[in-house]
C-alpha cells in the first residue's frame, strides 16, 4: 500500500469515462476532503460510504481542497459545503469552473462555448448539439459553490501531524494544483499525473481581470518539469491507484506531447501541399485527424482544447501561423517552419 495511514482514498462513480474518480478524506482535527466528486446520487452515497470508515459524514467535513474544477472533482463540492458549512478551497484561475452551474451563468455559458466551437470551425448544427449537451451536463453534475476561498500556489495546510504545500501546475485546467508532504513525499496529484493516461489539456472559461493569457501547452510542460524535480515517493492521482516513479511517468508524457505537436504539423503540411497552400486547417478538422470521432463526440470540448492549445503554443514558437476567415481560425505551417524543429 502506498497510501499513508492518514489517508483515505475513496473511489466514487462517474457517469463517463473513466468510470470513477478519487477523492481523499484525512481524519484530523480538522477534517478535510481533497477533491469532491461529482454531483451526482450515486457519487455523494459512495463519499458517504467511505466516510463511515471513520465514524463521520459529510456534515463533519470542515475543509475543502479542489485540486480543479472539472465536475468529476468539483461538482459536489457546492453541496458538501452547504452541509457542512466547511470552506472551500480552489485556485484562482479555476474560480469560473466552481461557479458555472448557477443558472444565472447559462446565458454567459452558452455564449462562451457556442463561440468556442464557432472559432474551431465545427458546423453550426454541431456546435449548437454540443453547447447544448455541455450545458445540460453542467446543470446535472454541478452544484454551485456559494463561497471559496481562492489559492494562488504556495499556500500550506497544516494538519496535526504533518502539512501539504500547494503546487500551482496549470495545463490540465489552468488552476489545477497538486499538493505535497514535503517530508513524506506523498502528493496529491489530481489529473496533473494520471498513471497509465496522457492528460488533455484544457481551455480557460474565464481569465479573469489582469491575468496574463493562458497557454494551456506551455503551461503544462512546465508544470511537468517542475513536478518531475519534487521529491515525490508517492502520487495519489484523481484516478486510479496510487503508484510511484513519478518521473518515468513525467518523461513520457513529455514524449507525447512531442508526437502530438509532431503529428499535428505533419498533417498542415500535407494539407498544404495537397491544396498548394490555398487553405489552411481548422481545430476541427485538425481533431478529426487525430481523434476516433466517438471520441471527438463524448469529449467534444476537451478534445479541441486540446488540439487548441497545441497550435496556440506552435504559433508562438513559430512553427505555425493562422488567419481568420469569417471567424474561424485557419493554421498552416509558418514560411519558415522548415528551419524549425519541435523541440520539447
Amino acid at each position: 500500500m502506498i497510501e499513508a495511514a492518514w489517508i483515505e482514498r475513496i473511489e466514487i462513480p462517474v457517469p463517463f469515462p473513466p468510470g470513477s474518480t478519487n477523492c481523499y478524506f484525512i481524519p484530523d482535527s480538522i477534517p478535510t476532503l481533497i477533491d469532491s466528486g461529482i454531483n451526482i446520487p450515486e457519487a455523494l452515497q459512495g463519499l458517504q460510504d467511505g466516510l463511515k470508515k471513520f465514524g463521520v459524514a459529510i456534515s463533519d467535513i470542515r475543509r475543502i481542497v479542489l485540486t480543479h474544477g472539472h465536475a468529476d472533482h468539483a461538482g459536489a463540492a457546492g453541496v458538501i459545503a452547504a452541509a457542512s458549512r466547511a470552506p472551500v478551497f480552489v485556485h484562482c484561475r479555476d474560480k469560473y469552473w466552481a461557479l458555472i452551474g448557477r443558472e444565472e451563468l447559462r446565458k454567459k455559458n452558452e455564449g462562451f462555448f457556442h463561440g468556442f466551437f464557432e472559432k474551431a470551425g465545427v458546423p453550426e448544427e454541431i456546435a449548437r448539439e454540443w453547447t447544448g449537451a455541455i450545458l445540460s451536463r453542467f446543470r446535472k453534475h454541478f452544484a454551485p459553490v456559494s463561497s471559496m476561498e481562492l489559492l494562488e500556489g504556495g499556500e500550506v495546510f497544516s494538519f496535526d501531524r504533518f502539512k501539504l504545500k500547494v503546487f500551482h501546475t496549470p495545463g490540465h485546467t489552468a488552476g489545477s494544483i497538486c499538493l505535497l508532504d514535503e517530508t513524506a513525499g506523498v502528493i496529491f496529484s489530481g489529473d496533473s499525473l494520471i498513471k497509465g493516461t496522457i492528460p488533455h489539456v484544457s481551455a480557460e472559461l474565464e481569465s479573469g481581470e489582469g491575468l496574463p493569457r493562458y497557454y494551456g501547452l506551455e503551461q503544462y510542460e512546465k508544470s511537468l518539469e517542475l513536478l518531475g524535480a519534487l521529491p515525490v515517493r508517492s502520487v495519489l492521482p484523481g484516478h486510479g491507484a496510487p503508484f510511484r516513479d513519478h518521473r518515468d511517468l513525467v518523461a513520457r508524457v513529455k514524449r507525447n506531447r512531442v508526437r502530438r505537436r509532431k503529428r499535428i504539423l505533419d498533417l498542415l503540411r500535407a494539407k498544404e501541399s495537397k491544396t498548394l497552400g490555398a487553405s489552411g486547417m481548422t481545430e476541427f478538422e485538425v481533431a478529426h485527424r487525430l481523434f476516433l470521432s466517438a471520441t471527438i463526440r463524448r469529449a467534444m470540448f476537451s478534445i479541441i482544447s486540446e488540439v487548441r492549445s497545441c497550435l496556440e503554443t506552435m504559433e508562438k514558437e513559430g512553427l505555425v501561423a493562422s488567419v481568420v476567415s469569417h471567424g474561424i481560425h485557419l493554421y498552416h505551417p509558418s514560411c519558415d517552419y522548415h528551419e524549425k524543429e519541435v523541440s520539447r
